[in-house]
């Protein structure tokens, strides 16, 4: 319970920080006579926090004319499904060009990065069948898996103003819009019967599965310029993973298993900006 409380804060922390930011003092005169970010390249260092959550969906499939299921689970077609989510922490760097566009009051800038990210999903299944525990041939068994990202890069581009108001402190607002990939790694962990007559003891085992998503970002972000090279950027990000899916033959007792992961984020990034 303590454990979940210290996550909570995190994002009230950010919103005060992001506050305190976007309510400070007018930038100094040298900054002031150009409060717009010129054109150029320039580093972003980022610590980007989220909500990762995924949904797994497992069919067991019975019906193979040769399957060693016996009744009455022989011929059926099981479904179940489990979900989770968790706290994703990471840092992450990436280089860039803004072009000014309009006299600097519109701006279109692009870069490339990779972070790094710790976090990891936990689910368990409920399990479907005919038996108590859901565990003999041919049910969908009540698996328990983890889910993680660790290591993400890819292209963002970020079309913004930068309005009367915000102008003056050296602010900006824009929607950004990207492209990811994302290494993922699904660690599945099972017990059950291998054998058409009921056990009364299990084997077990885990599935580990390694994939890189493709992962479409959009969102939200304001800046402030803090000097005349280094401004903070605060992003507000939904990020949508491509379903991933596999099969799983257990071609000697003829039992075949589906399973499919859907994976989606929303988050916030905070970090600083430096200008060349």
């Amino acid at each position: 319970m303590k454990g979940n409380r210290r996550r909570r804060a995190r994002f009230p922390l950010y919103s005060i920080a992001l506050a305190g930011v976007l309510a400070g003092p007018a930038l100094p005169a040298q900054a002031q006579r150009d409060p717009a970010p010129r054109r150029g390249f320039f580093l972003r260092v980022a610590l980007p926090t989220g909500s990762l959550g995924a949904t797994m969906q497992k069919t067991v499939d019975n019906t193979d004319p040769n399957t060693l299921v016996p009744e009455p689970r022989r011929g059926k077609v099981y479904h179940d499904e489990a979900r989770g989510s968790a706290l994703s922490v990471g840092i992450g760097v990436a280089a860039g060009y803004r072009v000014p566009i309009s006299q600097g009051t519109w701006f279109l800038e692009g870069d490339f990065g990779f972070a790094l990210h710790r976090g990891r999903t936990n689910a368990q299944f409920a399990g479907v069948g005919t038996s108590v525990d859901r565990r003999q041939l041919g049910e969908s068994w009540p698996d328990s898996w983890t889910y993680s990202k660790r290591v993400s890069y890819g292209a963002t581009v970020r079309l913004g103003a930068s309005p009367e108001g915000l102008r003056d402190r050296g602010g900006g607002v824009y929607v950004l819009a990207g492209v990811h990939f994302a290494d993922m790694r699904f660690d599945n962990h099972y017990r059950g019967c291998f054998s058409p007559d009921p056990c009364q003891e299990y084997g077990g085992g885990n599935e580990i599965r390694d994939w890189d998503s493709l992962i479409w970002v959009s969102g939200l972000g304001i800046e402030r310029r803090l000097s005349e090279r280094v401004s903070f950027r605060a992003e507000a990000r939904y990020s949508r993973y491509n379903l991933e899916d596999w099969i799983t033959p257990l071609d000697d007792v003829g039992v075949t298993v589906m399973s499919s992961m859907e994976t989606s984020e929303l988050g916030l990034s905070m970090g600083l900006v430096r200008w060349f």
